[in-house]
Protein backbone atom coordinates (compact mmCIF):
# COMPACT_ATOMS: atom_id res chain seq x y z
CA UNK A 1 0.00 0.00 0.00
CA UNK A 2 1.49 3.08 -1.35
CA UNK A 3 0.13 5.52 1.11
CA UNK A 4 1.23 4.25 4.14
CA UNK A 5 4.55 4.06 2.93
CA UNK A 6 4.64 7.58 1.57
CA UNK A 7 2.59 8.92 4.45
CA UNK A 8 5.27 8.28 6.89
CA UNK A 9 8.49 10.35 5.12
CA UNK A 10 5.92 13.18 3.97
CA UNK A 11 5.68 13.99 7.88
CA UNK A 12 8.77 13.86 8.76
CA UNK A 13 10.00 16.05 6.17
CA UNK A 14 6.93 18.82 7.28
CA UNK A 15 8.32 18.03 10.91
CA UNK A 16 11.84 19.05 10.01
CA UNK A 17 10.74 22.04 7.35
CA UNK A 18 7.97 23.60 10.07
CA UNK A 19 10.20 23.12 12.72
CA UNK A 20 12.86 25.28 11.24
CA UNK A 21 10.04 27.91 9.75
CA UNK A 22 8.29 28.48 13.11
CA UNK A 23 11.85 28.48 15.09
CA UNK A 24 13.08 31.15 12.63
CA UNK A 25 9.54 32.80 12.77
CA UNK A 26 9.49 32.83 17.30
CA UNK A 27 13.29 34.41 16.87
CA UNK A 28 12.54 37.25 14.54
CA UNK A 29 9.19 38.26 16.27
CA UNK A 30 10.15 37.73 19.97
CA UNK A 31 13.80 39.05 19.66
CA UNK A 32 14.09 40.77 16.43
CA UNK A 33 11.16 42.46 15.77
CA UNK A 34 10.26 42.41 19.73
CA UNK A 35 6.78 42.14 18.30
CA UNK A 36 4.89 38.78 19.37
CA UNK A 37 1.51 38.72 19.25
CA UNK A 38 -2.03 36.56 18.63
CA UNK A 39 -1.46 35.43 15.51
CA UNK A 40 2.25 34.57 16.39
CA UNK A 41 0.52 32.54 19.72
CA UNK A 42 -1.92 30.91 16.93
CA UNK A 43 0.97 29.46 14.89
CA UNK A 44 2.50 28.12 17.57
CA UNK A 45 -0.48 26.05 18.98
CA UNK A 46 -1.36 25.15 15.28
CA UNK A 47 2.40 23.94 14.92
CA UNK A 48 1.81 21.97 18.23
CA UNK A 49 -1.61 20.57 17.00
CA UNK A 50 0.66 19.92 13.85
CA UNK A 51 3.12 17.66 15.82
CA UNK A 52 0.46 16.07 17.87
CA UNK A 53 -1.14 15.27 14.78
CA UNK A 54 1.93 13.19 13.24
CA UNK A 55 2.85 11.64 16.61
CA UNK A 56 -0.43 9.97 16.99
CA UNK A 57 -0.62 9.12 13.01
CA UNK A 58 2.73 7.20 13.30
CA UNK A 59 1.12 5.53 16.22
CA UNK A 60 -1.66 4.17 14.42
CA UNK A 61 0.89 3.05 11.43
CA UNK A 62 3.24 1.49 13.79
CA UNK A 63 0.36 -0.58 15.38
CA UNK A 64 -0.39 -2.30 11.94
CA UNK A 65 -3.00 0.49 10.06
CA UNK A 66 -3.35 -0.10 6.31
CA UNK A 67 -0.87 -2.91 6.79
CA UNK A 68 -1.98 -5.59 4.25
CA UNK A 69 -1.46 -8.50 7.13
CA UNK A 70 -3.83 -6.42 9.46
CA UNK A 71 -5.85 -8.46 11.02
CA UNK A 72 -3.13 -11.75 10.56
CA UNK A 73 0.09 -10.67 12.13
CA UNK A 74 -0.11 -10.75 15.93
CA UNK A 75 3.18 -7.88 16.60
CA UNK A 76 -0.04 -5.76 15.67
CA UNK A 77 -2.51 -4.23 18.02
CA UNK A 78 -5.65 -3.84 15.60
CA UNK A 79 -7.51 -1.61 18.82
CA UNK A 80 -4.80 0.88 19.06
CA UNK A 81 -3.84 1.18 15.28
CA UNK A 82 -7.58 2.30 14.34
CA UNK A 83 -8.11 4.25 17.81
CA UNK A 84 -5.55 6.82 17.12
CA UNK A 85 -6.35 7.24 13.63
CA UNK A 86 -9.13 7.79 14.31
CA UNK A 87 -8.42 10.50 17.27
CA UNK A 88 -5.60 11.83 13.87
CA UNK A 89 -9.14 12.48 12.15
CA UNK A 90 -10.53 14.29 14.53
CA UNK A 91 -7.03 16.46 15.40
CA UNK A 92 -6.76 16.92 11.62
CA UNK A 93 -10.44 18.55 11.25
CA UNK A 94 -9.54 20.88 14.31
CA UNK A 95 -6.02 21.71 13.18
CA UNK A 96 -6.71 22.50 9.91
CA UNK A 97 -9.22 25.10 11.11
CA UNK A 98 -6.63 26.54 13.84
CA UNK A 99 -3.97 27.20 10.54
CA UNK A 100 -5.78 29.16 8.74
CA UNK A 101 -6.93 31.03 12.20
CA UNK A 102 -3.44 31.67 11.90
CA UNK A 103 -3.20 32.59 8.37
CA UNK A 104 -6.15 35.16 8.76
CA UNK A 105 -4.41 37.03 11.81
CA UNK A 106 -1.14 37.56 9.97
CA UNK A 107 -3.43 38.91 7.12
CA UNK A 108 -5.33 40.66 9.78
CA UNK A 109 -1.87 42.47 11.28
CA UNK A 110 -0.68 43.42 7.80
CA UNK A 111 -4.49 45.07 7.15
CA UNK A 112 -4.01 47.54 10.05
CA UNK A 113 -5.68 50.44 8.36
CA UNK A 114 -7.62 48.01 5.81
CA UNK A 115 -11.41 48.08 7.47
CA UNK A 116 -13.34 46.62 4.62
CA UNK A 117 -10.19 43.46 4.71
CA UNK A 118 -10.20 43.29 8.43
CA UNK A 119 -14.18 42.73 7.92
CA UNK A 120 -13.81 40.32 5.09
CA UNK A 121 -11.21 38.20 7.17
CA UNK A 122 -13.78 38.33 10.70
CA UNK A 123 -16.17 36.88 8.24
CA UNK A 124 -14.22 34.26 6.85
CA UNK A 125 -12.90 33.18 10.63
CA UNK A 126 -16.54 32.63 11.89
CA UNK A 127 -17.68 30.85 8.83
CA UNK A 128 -14.36 28.69 9.53
CA UNK A 129 -15.70 27.98 13.24
CA UNK A 130 -19.35 27.22 12.25
CA UNK A 131 -18.06 24.45 9.73
CA UNK A 132 -15.31 22.91 11.55
CA UNK A 133 -18.07 22.61 14.49
CA UNK A 134 -20.02 21.05 12.19
CA UNK A 135 -17.61 18.59 10.49
CA UNK A 136 -15.96 17.83 14.09
CA UNK A 137 -19.01 16.72 15.08
CA UNK A 138 -19.68 14.46 12.42
CA UNK A 139 -16.20 13.19 12.84
CA UNK A 140 -16.73 12.25 16.22
CA UNK A 141 -20.30 10.80 15.80
CA UNK A 142 -19.62 8.29 12.97
CA UNK A 143 -19.73 5.82 15.32
CA UNK A 144 -22.35 5.29 18.14
CA UNK A 145 -20.57 4.29 20.72
CA UNK A 146 -17.39 5.90 18.91
CA UNK A 147 -15.19 2.79 20.13
CA UNK A 148 -16.88 0.81 18.05
CA UNK A 149 -14.71 2.54 15.31
CA UNK A 150 -12.01 0.54 16.29
CA UNK A 151 -13.98 -2.73 17.90
CA UNK A 152 -14.43 -2.45 21.36
CA UNK A 153 -17.95 -3.46 22.05
CA UNK A 154 -20.91 -2.80 19.88
CA UNK A 155 -23.19 -0.23 17.84
CA UNK A 156 -23.43 1.36 14.71
CA UNK A 157 -21.80 3.62 12.10
CA UNK A 158 -22.73 6.06 9.53
CA UNK A 159 -22.67 5.68 6.09
CA UNK A 160 -19.41 5.89 4.17
CA UNK A 161 -20.59 8.35 1.69
CA UNK A 162 -21.64 11.15 5.00
CA UNK A 163 -18.77 10.47 5.97
CA UNK A 164 -17.11 11.22 2.52
CA UNK A 165 -19.42 14.22 1.67
CA UNK A 166 -18.23 15.34 5.19
CA UNK A 167 -14.71 15.20 3.70
CA UNK A 168 -15.64 17.60 0.76
CA UNK A 169 -17.17 19.89 2.96
CA UNK A 170 -13.82 20.18 4.74
CA UNK A 171 -11.61 20.38 1.19
CA UNK A 172 -14.34 23.23 -0.01
CA UNK A 173 -13.55 25.32 3.47
CA UNK A 174 -9.64 24.59 2.88
CA UNK A 175 -9.79 25.60 -1.36
CA UNK A 176 -12.01 28.82 -0.46
CA UNK A 177 -10.04 30.00 2.29
CA UNK A 178 -6.44 29.00 1.16
CA UNK A 179 -7.48 31.20 -2.66
CA UNK A 180 -8.72 33.98 -0.63
CA UNK A 181 -6.00 34.67 1.44
CA UNK A 182 -3.59 34.00 -1.07
CA UNK A 183 -5.25 36.97 -2.84
CA UNK A 184 -5.49 38.75 -0.12
CA UNK A 185 -1.80 40.23 -0.10
CA UNK A 186 -2.33 41.23 -3.63
CA UNK A 187 -4.94 44.06 -2.31
CA UNK A 188 -2.61 44.89 0.95
CA UNK A 189 0.35 45.76 -1.27
CA UNK A 190 -1.74 47.29 -4.25
CA UNK A 191 0.21 50.82 -4.80
CA UNK A 192 2.57 49.78 -2.13
CA UNK A 193 6.67 50.70 -3.25
CA UNK A 194 9.07 46.99 -2.67
CA UNK A 195 12.06 46.10 -3.40
CA UNK A 196 13.18 43.65 -5.98
CA UNK A 197 13.56 41.84 -3.18
CA UNK A 198 10.41 41.92 -1.63
CA UNK A 199 8.24 41.93 -4.66
CA UNK A 200 10.45 38.19 -5.44
CA UNK A 201 9.12 37.19 -1.36
CA UNK A 202 5.44 38.01 -1.79
CA UNK A 203 5.60 35.76 -5.27
CA UNK A 204 7.07 33.01 -3.47
CA UNK A 205 4.32 33.47 -0.57
CA UNK A 206 1.71 33.65 -3.01
CA UNK A 207 2.88 30.44 -4.79
CA UNK A 208 2.87 28.56 -1.54
CA UNK A 209 -0.56 29.77 -0.47
CA UNK A 210 -2.08 28.33 -4.15
CA UNK A 211 0.06 25.11 -3.99
CA UNK A 212 -1.14 24.15 -0.65
CA UNK A 213 -4.54 24.56 -2.21
CA UNK A 214 -3.67 22.22 -5.32
CA UNK A 215 -2.80 19.43 -2.85
CA UNK A 216 -6.56 20.07 -1.78
CA UNK A 217 -7.69 19.66 -5.11
CA UNK A 218 -5.81 16.83 -5.33
CA UNK A 219 -7.61 15.08 -2.79
CA UNK A 220 -10.77 15.14 -3.98
CA UNK A 221 -10.64 12.65 -5.98
CA UNK A 222 -9.48 10.40 -2.97
CA UNK A 223 -12.25 11.64 -1.33
CA UNK A 224 -14.45 10.64 -3.97
CA UNK A 225 -13.05 6.80 -3.34
CA UNK A 226 -14.05 7.28 0.45
CA UNK A 227 -17.70 7.98 -0.65
CA UNK A 228 -17.68 5.09 -2.86
CA UNK A 229 -16.65 2.60 -0.77
CA UNK A 230 -18.86 -0.37 0.88
CA UNK A 231 -18.01 -0.41 4.36
CA UNK A 232 -16.40 2.08 6.55
CA UNK A 233 -14.24 -0.26 8.15
CA UNK A 234 -11.75 -3.13 6.52
CA UNK A 235 -8.51 -3.19 4.28
CA UNK A 236 -10.22 -1.13 1.48
CA UNK A 237 -11.62 1.84 3.26
CA UNK A 238 -8.22 1.92 5.22
CA UNK A 239 -6.01 2.30 2.25
CA UNK A 240 -8.25 4.86 0.81
CA UNK A 241 -8.61 7.24 4.60
CA UNK A 242 -4.06 6.67 4.24
CA UNK A 243 -4.48 8.03 0.86
CA UNK A 244 -6.53 10.77 1.81
CA UNK A 245 -3.84 11.48 4.88
CA UNK A 246 -0.92 11.82 2.54
CA UNK A 247 -3.02 15.07 1.15
CA UNK A 248 -3.90 16.43 4.18
CA UNK A 249 -0.93 16.49 5.48
CA UNK A 250 0.86 17.91 3.04
CA UNK A 251 -1.86 20.77 2.75
CA UNK A 252 -1.57 21.08 6.37
CA UNK A 253 1.81 21.59 6.59
CA UNK A 254 2.39 24.04 3.44
CA UNK A 255 -0.01 26.13 5.26
CA UNK A 256 1.68 26.03 8.68
CA UNK A 257 5.43 26.61 6.41
CA UNK A 258 3.93 29.66 4.26
CA UNK A 259 1.96 31.00 7.36
CA UNK A 260 5.29 31.02 9.53
CA UNK A 261 7.81 32.22 6.44
CA UNK A 262 5.24 35.38 5.67
CA UNK A 263 6.83 36.61 9.49
CA UNK A 264 10.86 36.28 8.30
CA UNK A 265 10.53 39.95 6.63
CA UNK A 266 13.81 41.40 8.64
CA UNK A 267 15.56 38.29 7.82
CA UNK A 268 14.94 38.61 4.27
CA UNK A 269 15.45 42.49 4.15
CA UNK A 270 19.54 41.15 5.65
CA UNK A 271 20.22 39.15 2.41
CA UNK A 272 22.39 41.13 0.11
CA UNK A 273 21.11 40.52 -3.56
CA UNK A 274 23.15 41.96 -6.39
CA UNK A 275 26.62 43.38 -6.35
CA UNK A 276 28.15 46.65 -6.41
CA UNK A 277 30.23 48.15 -8.81
CA UNK A 278 32.75 50.69 -9.33
CA UNK A 279 32.95 53.07 -12.40
CA UNK A 280 34.80 55.72 -13.33
CA UNK A 281 31.77 57.94 -12.24
CA UNK A 282 31.04 56.38 -9.17
CA UNK A 283 29.04 53.46 -7.58
CA UNK A 284 26.51 51.68 -9.83
CA UNK A 285 24.85 48.17 -9.46
CA UNK A 286 24.64 47.67 -12.99
CA UNK A 287 26.39 49.48 -16.31
CA UNK A 288 23.25 51.19 -17.49
CA UNK A 289 24.37 54.25 -15.31
CA UNK A 290 28.10 54.01 -17.36
CA UNK A 291 26.12 53.78 -20.76
CA UNK A 292 23.76 56.87 -19.73
CA UNK A 293 26.75 59.73 -20.21
CA UNK A 294 28.41 58.46 -23.45
CA UNK A 295 30.19 62.24 -24.02
CA UNK A 296 31.85 61.71 -20.35
CA UNK A 297 34.79 59.83 -22.11
CA UNK A 298 36.32 56.30 -20.80
CA UNK A 299 36.74 56.20 -17.51
CA UNK A 300 40.15 56.36 -15.36
CA UNK A 301 41.84 54.92 -12.43
CA UNK A 302 42.35 57.45 -9.71
CA UNK A 303 45.87 56.87 -8.98
CA UNK A 304 46.05 57.73 -12.88
CA UNK A 305 44.96 61.24 -13.05
CA UNK A 306 48.36 62.37 -10.98
CA UNK A 307 50.44 61.62 -13.75
CA UNK A 308 52.54 64.17 -15.21
CA UNK A 309 51.39 62.76 -18.56
CA UNK A 310 47.94 63.97 -18.13
CA UNK A 311 45.91 66.06 -16.21
CA UNK A 312 42.41 65.11 -14.02
CA UNK A 313 40.46 67.99 -16.77
CA UNK A 314 41.21 65.86 -19.57
CA UNK A 315 38.60 63.31 -18.40
CA UNK A 316 35.94 65.06 -16.32
CA UNK A 317 34.94 67.29 -18.92
CA UNK A 318 33.08 66.52 -22.48
CA UNK A 319 35.67 66.44 -24.93
CA UNK A 320 33.01 68.81 -27.58
CA UNK A 321 33.82 71.87 -25.81
CA UNK A 322 32.39 73.76 -22.59
CA UNK A 323 33.09 76.08 -20.20
CA UNK A 324 35.51 74.23 -17.22
CA UNK A 325 33.81 73.01 -14.16
CA UNK A 326 34.64 69.78 -12.39
CA UNK A 327 31.52 68.15 -10.77
CA UNK A 328 31.88 64.44 -8.68
CA UNK A 329 28.38 62.53 -8.30
CA UNK A 330 28.60 59.53 -6.10
CA UNK A 331 25.44 57.42 -6.31
CA UNK A 332 24.09 54.57 -4.91
CA UNK A 333 21.39 52.47 -6.05
CA UNK A 334 19.78 49.37 -4.23
CA UNK A 335 18.17 47.15 -6.21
Amino acid sequence: MWARDTLPPVMIAFLVLNTTAVGLRVYVRSLMSKAFSYDDWAMLVAFSGFVVLCITTFISITNGYGAEDFGLNPSYDEIMAVKFFVISTLEYVIIVFIAKVSVALVLYRIAATNKPIRRLLEVSVGCMAVWTLATSTIVGLQCRPLSFAWGEGTGTCMNPKILGNTGFSISAMDIISSFLYASLPVFLLRGVQLSLKMKISVIILLGLGVLSSVATVVRLKCLVDVANLKSAVGPEAMNAYLTTFVYSITELGITIFTASVAALRPLIKMIKWGRTEVSGYGISSNKKSQRSRPHMGPPIRLDNVHSKASTSEEYIIPKEGAAKNTHAMVTCTEV
